[in-house]
């Protein structure tokens, strides 16, 4: 079989893709992974959902649409509130009404070292019956422990997640903001979950994910197409990614270098197109505009 019959065949046979991509040192031409990003069945863009996934509510306030974090809660395998997310949780809960707060399902598990939440709170999800793990740990923060206690979860329960969101924000003190992105490298790096989970930040009405060398086609919410002040992001975090290649945005980029003190492509936008391709030697941040969800 030629290698261009073996490779239409891996095709097939999986949603990962490959391609020919020189490096950027002039190595010769290595195959590399091209990833699917869809969050329209994450986020509930339809009215289908096909993905298992989980959540986990970070220290800062919950401000999505309650319908959509009632639905995008309950519909997780897993649900996990984290130290002072759990303080967060329980006032999200408190601006429903009462009904609507007894159709909410309970954490699975609550995490942290417990420098945040009150002891109140803390007491009350004991009660309730929900599992309480404490991480008094402070090599790693919050974030990244409680990636650490889902993946025994997971494991314990032989629960498959495909994905996981933490609920956080991008707002307050820029040196957490970092922290929950380095929490980002280290999933992947320190294979804190299987190769196969993606990890994703969720803050206010954005969502943003990393995405490591290779070639990246990332599926538009047509609500998001549509709305005119949609926003896109790519930016080289931790080391200069240089070469950036895409379609479907605004302002594209060409064989393009990403470096702080140079070119970073903040504040881009979309074409209209219903997916957008990125190519990169390097790992980059992507956050993108979700109107619907704030």
């Amino acid at each position: 079989m030629t290698t261009n019959g073996l490779l239409c065949k891996v095709r097939k046979l999986s949603n990962i893709l490959y391609t020919q991509q020189r490096s950027a040192s002039g190595c010769p031409n290595k195959i590399i992974k091209c990833c699917h990003w869809d969050i329209t069945h994450l986020m509930g863009c339809n009215s289908k959902n096909f993905v298992k996934y989980a959540v986990i509510v970070l220290n800062r306030p919950v401000l999505q649409k309650s319908n959509f974090i009632k639905k995008f809660w309950n519909n997780a395998c897993v649900k996990m509130t984290v130290d002072g997310g759990t303080n967060r949780w329980e006032s999200f809960l408190e601006r429903l009404p009462e009904d609507e707060q007894k159709s909410i399902q309970q954490p699975d598990l609550v995490t942290g070292d417990f420098d945040s939440i009150t002891e109140e709170i803390l007491q009350k999800y004991k009660k309730k019956g929900c599992k309480v793990v404490h991480t008094p740990e402070q090599d790693h923060t919050d974030f990244t422990k409680a990636l650490m206690e889902l993946n025994k979860h997971s494991r314990e329960h032989e629960i498959e997640i495909d994905h996981v969101v933490a609920v956080a924000q991008a707002s307050g003190r820029i040196d957490q903001i970092l922290g929950n992105i380095q929490t980002l490298y280290l999933a992947k790096e320190k294979q804190l979950l299987s190769s196969k989970t993606n990890v994703y930040i969720l803050s206010d009405d954005a969502v943003s994910w990393l995405l490591f060398p290779g070639d990246h086609i990332i599926f538009i919410p047509e609500e998001t197409r549509k709305y005119k002040r949609s926003w896109c992001s790519l930016v080289p975090m931790g080391e200069v990614c240089k070469s950036v290649t895409t379609s479907g945005l605004k302002w594209n980029l060409d064989n393009s270098t990403l470096k702080f003190g140079e070119l970073v492509s903040t504040s881009n936008a979309f074409d209209g197109s219903e997916k957008v391709t990125v190519r990169c030697s390097h790992t980059i941040l992507w956050l993108m505009n979700m109107p619907g969800v704030c």
